[in-house]
């Protein structure tokens, strides 16, 4: 028997060597399931939506963990990170400062690259979600 699993989550620890075995992760989950365009996207999200939970909440504080979490839909593949809270709301830097900056654009680019995006207030923190569906965005 096969069971097709269409949602799968993991929990990370918050640190930045995380971020990467997030990525891989999520690679992993929706390999050959999506188009290799929708893979790419999917993968920079988790990447932006990760970094942020340790740059930016607790979650990056000592003993921090995050929770990615990936979700197929017929027509997108919803991509959401678990954090542990932060003091403010994520919110989209409309000019991050300068075309050579190295910070300040990771809710730009999700908010780029995704049909929607939000966020949450959860039991534990934050959630922080963006569906991604590829050209059709």
């Amino acid at each position: 028997m096969v069971i097709d699993v269409t949602r799968l989550s993991r929990l990370f620890a918050g640190r930045p060597e995380s971020i990467s075995e997030a990525r891989a992760f999520g690679r992993a989950f929706i390999a050959d399931r999506v188009p290799d365009e929708v893979a790419g996207l999917v993968e920079l999200v988790v990447s932006e939506l990760c970094t942020n939970a340790v740059e930016h909440t607790a979650s990056g504080e000592d003993g921090g963990n995050f929770v990615l979490e990936l979700e197929l839909h017929g027509g997108h593949v919803r991509v959401a990170v678990v954090d542990m809270g932060a003091q403010t709301q994520p919110a989209v830097n409309d000019e991050p400062s300068g075309s050579d900056a190295v910070s300040g654009r990771g809710l730009f680019l999700v908010e780029a690259v995704s049909k929607a995006w939000g966020s949450e207030l959860v039991r534990v923190g934050r959630r922080v979600w963006a569906d991604v569906v590829g050209a059709a965005v």
